[in-house]
């Protein structure tokens, strides 16, 4: 039988004050986590740079077509596991322009809208902090109120770093972490979020020195980056930029709740020992 351990959790109540969110209160509650969960976490969180499969940049095809820069610090390895401050994300295009906006309803919350360059609403994001509660993508410009048809969801374990999304037609596309010579910046092996469906590789993030945003380093997690979409995205076989660039999004949020939950187990067994 697996033991659970209580993990202390912690939540806000976020008020906005002359352009910045003020925590005014915070109570603690608690998540259930099994041994076998906790080991999942430490391991997947062990480091950002590692990756469950190593290779060379050339063995998956990939034509990049488009790039965009993700504005993201992240968090960093040593702090208290509160929600990251940053409730607006910024993706902008190579000349500096902003292409998109995340925009996150408060610091409790990890649901958020995806907003195009003129504000119109695209996706939005359903997420909870916690296992038991996967995310869900929702389509809002398609005109449709039919889940069926506007729902993406995701099949992977909360505690892995490889996640599945299951589109609303049954096709599935995944982001794991690779390592592969050229993803480290000049030329040198490093580890990138890659994005595949079926076995074509379409996008990826990558995280070097010169591309990650200005004020996260190597260890941070959720931080962003410089993120290529391929020459297949936008066409009748693959997903859209948007997706591509939502569901990337996502797994910045997940890269920092795994941060916060090992986190949380440190500051347990501390307070327990």
């Amino acid at each position: 039988m697996s033991t659970t351990t209580l993990i202390p959790t912690f939540t806000f109540a976020a008020q906005e004050k002359e352009g910045s969110t003020q925590l005014d209160k915070h109570h603690i509650g608690s998540v259930a986590l099994s041994n076998k969960e906790k080991r999942e976490l430490v391991a997947e969180t062990a480091s950002i740079n590692s990756a469950t499969t190593t290779l060379v940049a050339s063995d998956l095809p990939f034509t990049p077509a488009k790039s965009f820069h993700i504005n993201s610090r992240g968090i960093p390895v040593l702090r208290l596991p509160f929600p990251p401050s940053e409730l607006i994300t910024t993706i902008h295009n190579l000349d500096g322009s902003v292409a998109y906006t995340s925009t996150r309803e408060r610091r409790s919350s990890g649901n958020c809208v995806l907003s195009d360059a003129g504000g119109t609403d695209i996706i939005g994001t359903t997420y909870v902090f916690g296992p038991g509660k996967d995310p869900v993508l929702t389509r809002l410009d398609l005109g449709t109120s039919d889940l069926s048809a506007n729902t993406i969801k995701t099949l992977s374990k909360w505690t892995t770093r490889t996640q599945t999304f299951l589109l609303p037609d049954g096709r599935t596309f995944t982001w794991s972490y690779k390592r592969a010579v050229g993803f480290g910046g000049e030329g040198k092996k490093g580890t990138a979020l890659v994005l595949t469906m079926g076995e074509k590789r379409i996008a990826v993030l990558i995280r070097d020195g010169g591309t990650r945003t200005l004020g996260s380093s190597s260890s941070s997690a959720g931080n962003g980056g410089e993120l290529v979409i391929g020459e297949e995205v936008g066409g009748n076989d693959y997903i859209s930029e948007e997706v591509v660039v939502s569901s990337c999004l996502l797994m910045l949020k997940k890269e920092i709740d795994r941060r916060r939950m090992v986190q949380f187990i440190a500051i347990s067994s501390a307070v327990s020992a």
